[in-house]
């Protein structure tokens, strides 16, 4: 069970190569996305993105979502929400950190988009 309430879904769209192939045009076709349960803040997070975090370059991310447990997710995916306005989001991680108790047991996966 997680620390905080998951009443919101995301879609995960999975970047591997077992995607469903190309399309016409050469680009990839990506597999069904996977339906998570999530709790979603709109705002502004800075942090640094992963390429970049060596070298201090600060971003500003606009949404984090919380994930429950150890998710399987990567810098490759594509996250989707619809917020309450009906506005659809959809982007690549900028940051992802595992939320570990004091067992080491991961509780929750942040994602910064």
């Amino acid at each position: 069970m997680a620390l905080i309430p998951l009443n919101q879904k995301v879609l995960v769209y999975k970047r591997s190569e077992g995607d469903a192939g190309l399309d016409e045009w050469g680009n990839v076709i990506p597999n069904e996305p996977i339906t998570l349960k999530a709790r979603v803040d709109e705002g502004s997070f800075v942090t640094s993105d992963e390429e970049s975090s060596h070298t201090g370059k600060v971003v500003v991310a606009q949404v984090r979502v919380f994930l429950e447990g150890l998710a399987d997710i990567g810098y490759d995916d594509e996250v989707e929400f619809v917020n309450e306005l009906g506005r659809s989001v959809k982007k690549k991680p900028i940051r992802i950190n595992v939320k570990r108790n004091f067992a080491t047991k991961p509780e929750l996966t942040e994602v910064l988009l």
